[in-house]
């Protein structure tokens, strides 16, 4: 492990999980391959009923905290309590860091001392952890704030590192933005201070049926609660309000046309009804036009059969 030096920032790995002991060894393993050094890995088992902490206190490099379950960013708050470090990654236990990552961070964090977190890019693997592609996020040129308003280029916690300092400053995570938590933190500190992206791609993120992305309606809830939260901020200038309404309008389309797509396949199975019903509270309260488009195909598919 790292030793503190002036021109070796100490980094701390927060690894926040619940039930995800079937992937946590590649998450760790893959910080215990690191080119740079982690100063520390910290596992926050957040009430799991597999073998999450076992597998963790296997690695004598890790410590494992326990805490009762209260999600991922209460997990991550009490990583980031527990951490040393002078810079900090929040690594899912369902990805995997590329062995450069962390050296890619501090290098630009290192170039950039006014950043108060950089970003990198992303990798699609599989369940099994095959690669799949790399998919094209740069945002567009201007101020950081706007453009994470306009689109989330920031796939995942992984991709980030953060200074502590700044971490503390804000306060850490909040719990009522849920899957956006992460989301959430990112457009709260762009807000007050200097961000940076320098491009590299540095996790590999995985998708697989029990991810929490794969929930269509909680991620359209918290993606829009947390949009409309920054709505105040954003609209103290114009290009900020035309950020955020593109932003919304982004999200809003996304999760809520799958949303949407998976209300009509429901509809047509007799035993899936009351779930479309709960759907339609979701697009209601979140996505209203998705669920007056919805309604007009319905209606437009009744009349056509009486034709």
């Amino acid at each position: 492990m790292a030793t503190r030096s002036p021109d070796r920032p100490r980094v701390s790995v927060v690894i926040p999980c619940y039930n995800g002991g079937r992937f946590l060894r590649e998450a760790i393993e893959s910080v215990l391959h690191q080119t740079y050094p982690a100063a520390e890995i910290i596992v926050v088992n957040d009430e799991s009923t597999d073998d999450t902490a076992a597998i963790a206190r296997a690695y004598e490099e890790v410590r494992c905290i326990e805490q009762r379950n209260q999600g991922a960013p209460a997990a991550r708050n009490a990583g980031l309590r527990a951490s040393t470090g002078d810079l900090v990654v929040f690594l899912d236990a369902d990805d995997r860091l590329q062995p450069h990552a962390l050296a890619a961070g501090v290098e630009s964090l290192g170039k950039h001392p006014d950043w108060a977190f950089v970003s990198g890019g992303v990798r699609i693997i599989d369940e099994n952890g095959s690669p799949r592609y790399v998919p094209e996020d740069r945002p567009r040129p201007g101020d950081p704030y706007r453009q994470l308003l306009r689109s989330n280029y920031i796939w995942t916690p992984g991709v980030v590192m953060y200074r502590r300092d700044i971490l503390r400053a804000v306060n850490g995570y909040v719990g009522w933005a849920g899957a956006s938590a992460d989301y959430e933190l990112n457009v709260r500190i762009a807000r007050r201070f200097p961000i940076g992206r320098h491009g590299q791609v540095v996790l590999d993120y995985r998708t697989h049926p029990s991810s929490m992305s794969s929930d269509v309606r909680y991620m359209l809830k918290s993606a829009v609660t947390v949009r409309r939260a920054e709505r105040r901020h954003a609209y103290r200038s114009a290009e900020g309000k035309q950020a955020w309404r593109e932003g919304i309008a982004t999200v809003q389309a996304d999760y809520g046309g799958r949303l949407v797509t998976q209300m009509k396949s429901d509809l047509r199975a007799a035993g899936r009804r009351r779930r479309a019903a709960i759907s339609a509270w979701y697009l209601v309260c979140y996505y209203p036009t998705g669920l007056i488009r919805l309604a007009g195909s319905v209606l437009r598919r009744a009349a056509a059969r009486r034709r």
